[in-house]
């Protein structure tokens, strides 16, 4: 049976996360990177693996300075409470 690895589970999910916080769709990202639809599909459900020339692309698109952005985003961290600085 096919194993999904966990960093390629966690880039799909990075992949999927970040281009719905910037309200594209599926098919805009997707022209943009001059591919099928159903290939990013693939690699927002983590079944075929996104070569690292695809992610720096993809950076480009969202916006991102770098594709490691991609990688290493915590969603987690939009949620966490800002301590603010004591007077």
């Amino acid at each position: 049976m096919y194993k999904r690895s966990e960093e390629r589970m966690r880039i799909a999910r990075n992949i999927r996360l970040i281009r719905e916080l910037r309200n594209y769709g599926q098919r805009y990202v997707a022209a943009e990177l001059k591919v099928g639809r159903s290939t990013l599909s693939s690699w927002e459900n983590g079944v075929s693996e996104v070569r690292i020339e695809t992610l720096i692309r993809l950076a480009e698109i969202f916006g991102l300075t770098n594709y490691r952005q991609i990688i290493d985003f915590d969603p987690d961290e939009l949620f966490r409470k800002k301590e603010t600085p004591a007077n």
